[in-house]
């Protein structure tokens, strides 16, 4: 675990909540100067009230749903800003009283400490075209569970399911109310089966969109992650602008563990106990680079044999979750050196020469 150094002589812990903040200032030396509840999340009136100590100051915030306001309002208004990582400081600290008044004080005195696990800040002017494309993802998965749903509809029936291999939504449907002639099953496949296409529609679009704007603005990084053995334009797309920039990882171990490939381990007395920590890091990415595993081995040779003789050691699933930690640094340090990908890398043994 990382921790944040401050090097003001003012610290502000603030407990932000969508409408209201519990702000605590502090000096170095523990010292309460202002602690106190402001409605409304009324930033210019937090500006006048801690005006004395804005010229020195570290502005503190747990990483909730809410920050991206006062991360901007801060970085416009000059002052320092720290995102706290909220599920390490869940771990560091506790009590048996929780309230905003007493969450203010104690993220002030960790921020004073620097006890701070930091999170990473993500660029506002980025931050429009990641959420785009969590909303494509979003879109993707509510579709799949609609086509869930409808599978499970006939198999209840006891029918055997319509194919929609053909991706000719209109066929499809046309099969589901040929197989089901009870009114109320086909009214509720007609519903269905329209917002599957409305999701059709509207992933199509926001695909567009973002290949628009990354053949505009990050097109050399993009045609690296293409060169990865499996990765499609979705697959490319997420790790892009999920890792944003590769440099704010110095090392590739900080690299794998942002993105779920390795876990920690809980030890005791010189003796490994367990393992934790497999939630903690990006989930998009873990995601990305499962799926990277999983599709390489149908596109690369080497790689299907490299799965194989994993496999032959090792279950397929823990298998692919070995490959998948290989891809971390393979496509880490891609994008350090703008290289393309080399798979006599990733299987650790060179290609034959024709």
């Amino acid at each position: 675990m990382r921790y944040y150094t401050s090097t003001t002589q003012y610290h502000c812990g603030i407990d932000l909540h969508a409408r209201q903040m519990y702000v605590c200032v502090m000096d170095s030396q523990g010292n309460k100067l202002l602690h106190m509840n402001i409605r409304d999340n009324d930033f210019e009136f937090f500006l006048k009230k801690i005006a004395p100590w804005r010229h020195d100051l570290t502005v503190c915030c747990e990483c909730l749903f809410c920050w991206y306001w006062l991360a901007d309002a801060c970085q416009k208004a000059g002052l320092e800003f720290v995102l706290a990582h909220a599920l390490y400081l869940k771990a560091i600290h506790g009590g048996k009283n929780k309230n905003d008044r007493i969450d203010s004080e104690k993220l002030t005195h960790l921020l004073r400490s620097n006890l701070i696990p930091p999170s990473y800040v993500y660029p506002a002017g980025k931050r429009p075209v990641r959420a785009l494309l969590r909303q494509r993802m979003t879109y993707v998965w509510r579709r799949a569970e609609l086509l869930q749903r409808v599978t499970t509809m006939q198999l209840a029936e006891g029918k055997e399911p319509v194919s929609q291999r053909s991706g000719n939504r209109q066929r499809w449907l046309e099969g589901l109310l040929e197989a089901n002639t009870d009114p109320q099953h086909r009214i509720a496949l007609q519903h269905d089966v329209a917002t599957v296409v409305h999701y059709d529609h509207a992933v199509k679009d926001l695909e567009k969109e973002l290949l628009k704007i990354t053949r505009r603005c990050a097109s050399r990084d993009y045609a690296l992650l293409r060169t990865v053995p499996g990765i499609g334009k979705v697959l490319a797309l997420t790790i892009l602008y999920e890792v944003e920039d590769i440099n704010r990882f110095p090392s590739v171990q900080r690299f794998s563990s942002y993105c779920r490939l390795v876990k920690g381990t809980v030890a005791s007395a010189g003796k490994i106990k367990g393992l934790r920590g497999a939630k903690l890091g990006n989930p998009y990415l873990r995601w990305a680079f499962g799926e990277t595993a999983i599709l390489a081995k149908r596109h690369d040779e080497h790689i299907a044999a490299l799965c194989q003789r994993l496999e032959v050691k090792h279950c397929k699933f823990k298998a692919n979750a070995i490959v998948a930690n290989k891809f971390g640094p393979a496509i880490y340090f891609m994008l350090k050196n703008k290289t393309g990908f080399d798979v006599a890398q990733l299987t650790g043994k060179p290609l034959p020469t024709k």
